[in-house]
């Protein structure tokens, strides 16, 4: 474990496996060879390129002369996808695939649905995965390609892939697998499994980014079109000089793969379940979105009643993701948690933990210690009790100084009860957060305000700046306009408005109806 952060986030990318860049820096330092060229710098760089793709697809139980290099399982993807229905040539051609695949999947599929093909998203069970039967009750006879995932790279399911693709041989149907979350942590072996196109990306196994593969079917021979052309290398299917030192990473990081990974599957597994045991026991509810026979290296669980953003805020130091990778760039609910049938508030409230080389058990015991100490404080914030203030915690979304300071120490949260008590709550339709506010009354004075709610660190701020305001003041106060007031006060951005809109509505509730 660093000093900086906890990772349980290897689903993500991986750091480096010990070795790698050993391997990789010759071709660095001395980077003369391009491995197209016919001298002897070329033909070094020739043979280093040639020994990792056969350790590449030993790896995956392959012929080295099926894998084809690529940037990464994204343009290994769009390759397969594309170039199998552009070779074909027959339109409309039909595609099965699920709701649940990575980006790279879906947004492939809606440009082919765009060029005239029509495609069918299977949606996942109640345990977050894709049953053969559902794939060949959706075949039809212009069925051409089925494209899946062998592992979700957000729950950690796991498709039937040896089932899978024998009854699609067996119908003459291609299938293309996303492999880039399951090559070194299940065992693949291409020789037996009638597989006709696999995606891989080496960042996810230790080894660098930006360099990938896809293996491409001998016999029966599948055949693509190119996305790239121009010097026709790759056997003509993806052009474009070689990144050697890339390719080499790749290949050492596959080599130690193969070397240990039963050994570290094993581990994994038995670290994510401690994560699992030691969560569920520090938040009672928590529920847990992974499968016990998923893939060993994911841990995907939502905690029910807090939000998202503030759970996301209160977590600085631990490296998660809130979907995949690629979801949590876009600031959305992840669709997979969607398709599972979860509304968006606890879809946004989840988080994908993902372990690999180098996780250990100090790292999953902290890191579950801040997940629950984090769950527990917003909770303290909806429940009405005082959270505990916390120290030096790091700002890492760059909320205002106002804001921080309050969502880190907020000393009106709670509330009242007796005479002259009145209260009153808003909600917001943006993204389901609410506030309510209780205000004693006396002598046309609020002598006192608590507040609680849940919702983003400025709508917490927010909740906890209007309680400052109105303490001690002149209940006349209430009737005045304060959306201005809260958004210059805590520097409110325009796309956070509605957290102010909910001070103002709670002022006008308050004023409305006074006790």
């Amino acid at each position: 474990m660093t000093a900086d952060w906890i990772a349980l986030d290897h689903a993500a990318t991986t750091p480096l496996a010990p070795g790698v860049f050993e391997a990789m820096r010759p071709w660095l330092d001395n980077a003369v060879g391009n491995p197209a060229s016919d001298h002897r710098a070329g033909r070094a760089a020739r043979a280093a390129v040639e020994a990792a793709r056969a350790a590449v697809a030993r790896l995956v139980g392959a012929p080295a002369d099926s894998l084809i290099w690529t940037s990464g399982a994204t343009e290994s993807i769009n390759l397969a996808i594309k170039g199998a229905l552009e070779f074909d040539g027959r339109a409309p051609a039909h595609v099965i695939s699920s709701r649940i695949e990575h980006r790279a999947t879906l947004d492939t599929l809606r440009w082919v649905a765009g060029q005239g093909h029509k495609v069918s998203l299977l949606s996942p069970d109640a345990r977050g995965t894709i049953s053969i039967e559902a794939v060949l009750a959706a075949l039809t006879p212009a069925t051409r390609l089925v494209s899946l995932m062998w592992v979700n790279n957000e729950l950690g399911t796991c498709t039937d892939m040896p089932a899978l693709a024998a009854a699609l041989r067996a119908r003459g149907v291609l299938l293309h697998v996303d492999a880039a979350q399951a090559a070194g942590w299940l065992p693949i072996d291409l020789e037996t499994m009638p597989i006709d196109l696999l995606s891989l990306s080496a960042h996810k196994l230790g080894g660098p980014k930006g360099i990938g593969a896809l293996y491409v079917c001998r016999r029966p021979r599948v055949r693509l079109s190119p996305l790239l052309h121009g010097g026709g290398q790759e056997q003509g299917m993806r052009s474009g000089t070689l990144a050697t030192h890339q390719i080499v990473g790749f290949g050492a990081a596959a080599t130690r793969r193969m070397a240990q990974r039963e050994a570290l599957a094993a581990d994994v597994l038995r670290l994510r379940d401690q994560l699992a045991a030691q969560l569920q026991a520090g938040i009672p509810d928590l529920l847990r979105n992974s499968p016990v026979s998923g893939s060993p290296h994911i841990l995907n669980v939502s905690v029910p009643g807090v939000d998202g953003e503030s759970l996301r805020a209160s977590l600085p130091d631990l490296l998660f993701s809130s979907g995949s990778a690629c979801s949590s760039a876009t600031r959305e609910p992840s669709f997979v948690l969607r398709a599972l049938g979860h509304d968006d508030p606890l879809a946004d409230a989840s988080l994908r933990l993902s372990l690999g080389e180098g996780s250990c058990d100090a790292e999953v015991q902290a890191g579950a210690a801040q997940i629950i100490a984090a769950a527990t404080r917003l909770r303290d914030f909806a429940a009405g009790l005082p959270p505990p203030a916390v120290t030096g915690l790091d700002n890492l979304y760059g909320y205002s100084p106002a804001v921080w300071q309050r969502f880190c120490a907020a000393d009106a949260v709670g509330s009242l009860a007796g005479e002259g008590v009145h209260a009153a709550k808003a909600t917001s339709r943006a993204d389901g957060a609410w506030l309510e506010i209780g205000v004693q009354i006396t002598q046309e004075r609020v002598v006192a305000a608590r507040y609680r709610g849940v919702g983003c660190p400025v709508t917490l701020a927010a909740g906890q700046w209007f309680a400052e305001q109105i303490t001690g003041a002149d209940v006349s106060t209430l009737q005045r306009p304060w959306l201005l007031d809260v958004r210059n006060a805590l520097e409110i951005a325009p796309e956070k408005s509605h957290c102010a809109v909910m001070v103002d509505d709670l002022a006008r509730a308050l004023w409305s109806t006074p006790p």
